[in-house]
């Protein structure tokens, strides 16, 4: 954002009908403005009809051979109830062939199916629905099942131990992009129900059980919520070493405006911590078990990449004066540097960017215009994500016109 912009996104950020009409009219004014749709110095391989989802995931196999995905038919609606897209992996010369092993009706944009590898294996896990319920299924490389689950995953730790799960109905009802479009709860009428909340999964014994309630989080250290107030989960995500977990309470008021807190904790629930924000947090990474890295906003401070020391409230700003806007970050194995993106600005130009922390150095890796039929709910974040050998990044782009799965081996 230029110097203007942000003054008249801090002056609407929290009005968001207001917001999200000022945002439509000002990139369809500036759409006629002709820009190339990839600009970069790297070569992008370009795989039309596929996606993988968010930015929290590795889709490649331990040994890098592998690049999982979803292969999908319409890409400009939402999914319908009973709609199903397959689950797969490319393979062979430049990962260029696609091998279908599944399908799965419970899926979204943003977030797929929730599909990754199980901890290293070649045993991929994704989330589906039995006809009555969101479930897991775990399968081989060959699409054989090997597990079902009772509940479907939020977050996955990285010894493949444990799941996180919440419910993605709620998220249907208040954030649809994140949702799926099948199952029903009665729970999910409810703004703060006391039965259903956080749950985790042991994936050994197919065990569960709830952590915590979305009530009791909801009493936590009260925010600025009214009886009208929604409240959900979200964004789970596991510390490196699986022993914490981060997450997202937030709650949707009649006015439409979503305010969200961040905490950490156990995996039992115990030693729980909130992080002080001022209601607006949106994406995080952890770095390593004490660390994460989070872009939100601070009263006074402004908004910022944010790296925070777990259970304190002593924070870094990073890359200040360079990043102005919200992004979808992910460190690199060195932990030293993270890949993130941005959302399309008034050329619609989404910018896909590494960044070193030590050195505070920002490269624009590339430039993608999104076209504007790829807006709200259906839109294409590009959720950058690292190789097992920090060289190549994958990401999804809608730039050609058509949604695609993307991979750059980076100089």
């Amino acid at each position: 954002m230029n110097t203007l912009e942000r003054y008249i996104y801090n002056k609407i950020r929290f009005s968001p009908r207001i917001k999200k009409t000022i945002v439509g009219l000002y990139q369809r004014l500036f759409s006629i403005v002709p820009i190339k749709k990839i600009q970069t110095d790297y070569n992008v391989i370009v795989r039309e009809g596929y996606f993988f989802g968010f930015h929290d995931k590795c889709p490649w196999s331990l040994d890098n051979k592998f690049l999982l995905a979803h292969k999908y038919t319409n890409d400009l609606k939402m999914p319908t109830d009973g709609e199903k897209i397959e689950i797969g992996y490319f393979t062979g010369k430049d990962q260029s062939e696609f091998q279908s092993i599944a399908v799965t009706s419970t899926w979204n944009w943003q977030m797929g199916s929730m599909l990754q590898w199980l901890a290293n294996t070649n045993n991929i896990i994704f989330n589906d629905y039995n006809g009555a319920n969101h479930i897991a299924k775990v399968i081989n490389i060959n699409g054989n099942l090997l597990e079902e689950y009772s509940k479907p995953i939020a977050a996955v730790s990285a010894n493949g131990k444990y799941a996180l799960s919440h419910s993605f109905i709620r998220l249907r009802k208040v954030a649809p992009a994140y949702g799926y479009a099948n199952s029903d709860d009665k729970s999910a009428s409810e703004n703060v129900p006391k039965n259903d909340g956080i749950y985790l999964l042991n994936l050994k014994s197919n065990d569960s059980q709830l952590i915590f309630s979305i009530a009791d989080i909801a009493k936590f250290n009260e925010g600025k919520y009214t009886q009208e107030s929604y409240h959900y989960f979200t964004h789970c995500l596991f510390s490196p070493s699986g022993k914490r977990f981060a997450f997202y309470h937030r709650w949707l008021e009649k006015n439409n405006q979503t305010w969200t807190r961040l905490f950490t904790c156990k995996l039992n629930g115990s030693d729980i911590f909130k992080f002080d924000f001022s209601g607006v947090v949106t994406h995080l990474a952890w770095q390593d078990d004490k660390h994460l890295l989070v872009y939100g906003y601070k009263n006074n401070i402004g908004d910022h990449y944010y790296l925070l020391k777990d259970k304190t409230n002593n924070f870094k700003i990073i890359g200040k004066n360079i990043f102005t806007s919200d992004g979808h970050p992910q460190f690199a194995p060195d932990r030293e540097n993270f890949i993130t993106d941005t959302y399309p600005d008034r050329l619609r130009r989404q910018y896909l960017i590494r960044y070193n922390i030590n050195s505070k150095k920002r490269d624009n890796l590339v430039i993608l215009k999104s076209p504007l039929p790829y807006t709200g709910d259906v839109r294409c974040d590009l959720h950058p994500r690292w190789d097992r050998t920090g060289k190549s990044v994958a990401f999804d782009s809608s730039h050609t016109g058509k949604r695609a799965l993307c991979t750059v081996r980076l100089k």
